[in-house]
């Protein structure tokens, strides 16, 4: 597209305007790159991790999480807003492109014919649209101020950026036709409607104008990008990236093992920042400080000292305090801050429940739970400091296989009288049932264990159990931070397995299900674990027309049978299968949304000192429906629930149920 001017603004625009421009697009970009390159330096020298499996699932999860900006409309208003800014932006790029295209060469013509044409309407169409959501972003942070946001000078400063940004676009199309009335900008239809209000001013005036907004454009595009690296505003950078490489393709929080047999290993868990890996350190930079993750927060909300959204900037504060020193390897770096008890509290990192609630929240797919366990792990291995409570939970792991001191020959005493086989390698059932320590310890785990057996032996399912040779998963040693226990019990496990021949399991406890599901393939044992609720599904028969109660029952989702393995109907229709229609209800903290019972996370052993107790808020929740019964497919989540309904003197009104025991009432 030509643009005619006088002489004299012709001369400067071919000789001066692409020296002028090319020195600020230099000094910008000199500026991107000088606080950009010591970050990526920290990247590639810190531990490694494989994040590049699944690469067309991980564009198709891209696609839709990054560019779709599908996880953003759980909140409808702020999520349109940041919707439209983000695919204004994206659109705004070739813009910009055109824009420093046109200043380095001014007297080359472009002509892009009909997708020129499209082009412009819809960025003339963006351009109203950005500029509402902008101006409604500013009303938000300065009038309504909503308190999970982290509210500060820079966010308004960019959003006074972006609508610059938008009306010298906006101006420029308009000068551009006001000084050529006769010409058609086909497309342009916002410019069409300003150029008329210019053309009260004489052409000098409107080529002022014109120019004007030119770099008006290009100065606000140029100094938007100074901005990015060294603030919280990077997420714009480093949040596509972030999503690509993120967890979700391989089931858990990837946990991985740690080689304890390798002489060169020094240091086990996270103690100092550049232990994290190059992925996690790149969630610290990708926080949007949007705060969606606190209003998550089942341990927050109850009155713990642990905010997520605080966690990553503390963290990301640390890293980017100490990149100066990483870089030169300077020796008086042990004389800072450390960074457990120092920066993170040891509080902070034992009140979370590892159940995932954040991580589902958050927009950009910043992973907190494998964080967490680092830096206990970093507290456990290599400070020796934890909770009181562990300390005999560990011993008894150790000695016993399960973290109450139970005598391990006493394992497989809850199955008297039940007529339940033995596994035998020479004439295997099809599946083992895997009972864990609750169902075979616990007095109320042992009715819940009877209850799935009576439901598998319904369903005609053929299992068998260890017995006493199982073993503890070691779930609670990893979530607690005690790798080296953990390898331990799941090492152990896996040769049993290797030994018996065992290839499928059912079990009813979901932390034993997902430890055993995602968690074992790293110790050399295949398995193919399912869930007995996913069993009963399939194979049980429906209720149809016999529903024979009438109670009202809401359905409590497990943190780690759900978030962490997305299994929602499952359990769901097992639970009520015998109840009437219209009987059933769900509240607003549900499926994906469900809020943590507070025993995730090896919190199970430990006194809720400190707040209120999650249990109880989460009975609160689940009162919202008021029921008759609470259905559960989680033995930890029953008692947890139950206690908490006995302080409320609920006990008597309200029972809760494990879904098999359900499937079993008359």
């Amino acid at each position: 597209m030509n643009f005619p001017q006088n002489r004299a603004f012709e001369w400067v625009s071919q000789n001066l305007q692409p020296f002028v421009l090319g020195v600020l697009v230099l000094l910008a970009t000199a500026r991107f790159l000088y606080v950009l390159w010591p970050k990526w330096r920290i990247l590639r020298q810190v531990p490694g991790e494989d994040r590049f499996k699944y690469p067309l699932k991980r564009l198709g999860h891209t696609f839709r999480i990054a560019f779709l900006q599908a996880k953003m409309f759980k909140e409808a208003k702020a999520g349109w807003m940041h919707a439209l800014i983000f695919w204004g932006f994206l659109i705004f790029l070739l813009r910009a492109a055109w824009f420093f295209f046109i200043g380095f060469f001014p007297a080359v013509e472009l002509d892009g014919g009909g997708l020129e044409t499209l082009y412009f309407f819809f960025k003339d169409s963006f351009i109203v649209l950005v500029t509402l959501a902008a101006i409604y972003a500013l009303y938000r942070r300065t009038v309504e101020r909503p308190e999970r946001l982290t509210l500060s000078l820079e966010g308004i400063v960019i959003l006074v950026l972006i609508l610059a940004i938008m009306m010298s676009d906006a101006l420029f199309d308009a000068g551009w036709q006001a000084r050529n009335p006769q010409a058609s900008m086909s497309g342009a239809w916002l410019g069409s409607l300003i150029a008329p209000m210019l053309s009260v001013f004489e052409v000098t005036a409107i080529i002022h104008l014109h120019n004007m907004a030119y770099w008006m454009h290009v100065i606000c595009t140029l100094y938007f990008m100074t901005l990015l690296p060294g603030s919280k505003h990077f997420h714009i950078v480093t949040s596509i990236p972030n999503v690509f490489f993120s967890n979700g393709f391989e089931g858990g929080n990837q946990l991985h093992r740690i080689d304890f047999e390798n002489e060169e290993l020094e240091n086990y868990g996270v103690s100092k920042i550049e232990e994290f890996s190059w992925k996690k350190l790149l969630d610290l930079h990708t926080c949007t400080e949007c705060g969606r993750c606190d209003v998550a927060c089942p341990a927050l909300a109850s009155g713990k000292p642990l905010s997520p959204k605080q966690l990553t900037v503390d963290l990301r504060d640390h890293l980017n305090n100490e990149t100066p020193h990483l870089l030169d390897n300077d020796p008086q770096r042990s004389d800072g801050p450390l960074l457990l008890g120092g920066i993170i509290n040891d509080e902070t990192i034992w009140s979370c429940t590892t159940c995932g609630a954040c991580e589902e929240e958050c927009p950009v797919m910043i992973e907190y739970v494998n964080k967490v366990v680092d830096l206990r792990r970093g507290l456990v291995l290599m400070e020796n400091r934890y909770p009181a409570e562990f300390a005999n939970a560990f011993k008894s792991l150790e000695t016993q296989s399960n973290p109450w001191g139970f005598g391990s020959n006493t394992r497989a005493d809850w199955a008297q009288g039940l007529d339940i086989k033995t596994w035998d390698k020479n004439n295997p059932t099809e599946y083992l049932y895997f009972v864990g320590c609750n169902g075979s310890f616990d007095d109320r785990g042992k009715k819940i264990a009877t209850a799935v057996v009576h439901s598998l032996k319904s369903a005609g399912v053929a299992f068998s159990i260890l017995g006493n040779d199982e073993g503890c998963t070691g779930d609670p040693a990893r979530r607690a931070g005690n790798e080296y226990l953990f390898d331990m019990l799941a090492s152990k496990n896996a040769e049993l397995f290797k030994e018996k021949s065992v290839m499928k399991i059912v079990t009813h406890c979901p932390h034993c299900f997902n430890s055993l599901k995602n968690e074992y393939a790293e110790f050399g044992v295949e398995l193919d674990v399912i869930h007995h609720s996913e069993l009963l599904e399939r194979l049980a028969p429906h209720g149809g027309g016999e529903a024979k109660t009438t109670d009202r029952v809401v359905y409590h989702d497990s943190c780690y049978l759900g978030r962490h393995n997305e299994i929602y109907d499952a359990p769901r229709d097992v639970a009520t299968r015998k109840t009437e229609p219209g009987k059933t209800s769900e509240v607003e903290a549900s499926r994906e949304r469900g809020a943590c019972c507070g025993a995730g996370g090896g919190r199970f052993l430990l006194e809720e000192k400190t707040g209120t107790r999650m249990s109880h808020q989460r009975v609160d929740q689940l009162m919202e429906s008021n029921p008759d019964t609470i259905a559960v497919s989680c033995p930890f989540c029953v008692l947890m629930l139950e206690d908490a309904l006995k302080a409320k003197n609920l006990h008597d009104k309200v029972r809760v149920k494990d879904i098999s025991e359900l499937a079993n009432e008359p």
